[in-house]
């Protein structure tokens, strides 16, 4: 019985995980007009025993998982970290040792299930609260004082992917996860990934935020509305068929991308002069965009990956599919 519910779990993870990747090549997928519904890590703690290629065997702790046993991947990028000061482990973790660990919603389909887990927590002291890693799913809109240039922030009430809500006060310590770049409760926004330690009296004392790994953050509503990073842009966007449209000049230019009209491709997106282009850089081009046609995104020199939705030419704008619009421009959808 207990394999079985193992194996439904799994495929209902894999399942919600392969509904939530892009399409490549010539496969589309529907319009994402809706925000999407988060899937937040999951949570296991236990003891480990190393395997090898960079593998634990986790005994999970957590009796509420059906996963009583899990292998957890690192990769050389995964974050191990000093559960009290937040840097990373010096030294190889140990077999029996208690970790804390946050894996991705997905997990393989084999008995154990396996997951790759996005950060890592060890070297726990007895009795210690262990901070908890968490995403900003949104913020929760807050008076500002009418004075220019606006003074610093002295709190930040955010709502996490997880739906727990926290306040981060000016009191709390903010570092950045392996960078020198100063962070500040203005550094806190829809997307952020963070490590958070509270007090006894359950307040947040402590922030280790990590690299943001989206361009920023968007928002819609159904009336057409578009916030970019918080701003409302003053071009709205249309709602055509049930399918919400952005415009795309608009939501780019915001990110400062270049926007140009091609007759054979449509609208071409490309990397602002100052930008930072992924290498190779043999094309300044992101994507391209035809009114009736294929939405692509460049890949490399010769590479490129179609994506489904909505592309609408109205009165000189060029509108797509929102939920599209922000997979290419790499863009948290907040809600």
């Amino acid at each position: 019985m207990k394999k079985t519910m193992l194996r439904m779990l799994s495929l209902t993870l894999c399942a919600v995980m392969l509904c939530a990747m892009p399409a490549f090549a010539a496969e589309k997928k529907e319009p994402v007009t809706e925000a999407p519904d988060y899937l937040p890590p999951v949570q296991v703690w236990g003891t480990v025993t190393r395997l090898e290629e960079g593998r634990l065997l986790v005994e999970n702790s957590n009796d509420a998982d059906p996963n009583q046993t899990i292998i957890v991947h690192l990769n050389d990028s995964t974050p191990v970290l000093d559960a009290v000061t937040g840097l990373p482990l010096d030294r190889e973790l140990k077999d029996g040792e208690t970790i804390y660990a946050w894996v991705g919603p997905a997990m393989m389909l084999s008995m154990p299930p396996q997951a790759s887990a996005e950060v890592v927590v060890a070297n726990i002291p007895a009795d210690f609260a262990v901070p908890q890693y968490v995403q900003i799913a949104r913020l929760k809109p807050q008076a500002m004082a009418a004075i220019v240039p606006e003074p610093p922030l002295t709190k930040v009430e955010a709502v996490t992917t997880g739906g727990e809500e926290l306040t981060i006060t000016d009191k709390a310590v903010l570092t950045p996860h392996l960078t020198r770049q100063m962070v500040t409760l203005e550094s806190l926004t829809p997307g952020t990934r963070m490590l958070v330690w509270k007090d006894d009296s359950q307040s947040v004392s402590r922030v280790l935020v990590f690299a943001n790994e989206y361009r920023g953050w968007i928002s819609w509503e159904q009336d057409g509305r578009v916030s970019m990073n918080g701003h409302v842009l003053a071009a709205a966007g249309k709602t055509v068929n049930g399918d919400l449209l952005l415009p795309v000049r608009a939501v780019a230019e915001m990110l400062g991308m270049e926007v140009h009209w091609d007759a054979e491709q449509g609208a071409v997106v490309s990397y602002g002069e100052r930008m930072v282009k992924p290498a190779p850089a043999e094309s300044n081009v992101l994507f391209t965009a035809k009114p009736g046609g294929a939405i692509v995104k460049k890949s490399g020199a010769d590479g490129a990956l179609e994506f489904g939705g909505t592309c609408l030419l109205e009165n000189g704008v060029t509108y797509l599919s929102a939920g599209t619009l922000a997979s290419l421009l790499d863009l948290f959808v907040s809600k």
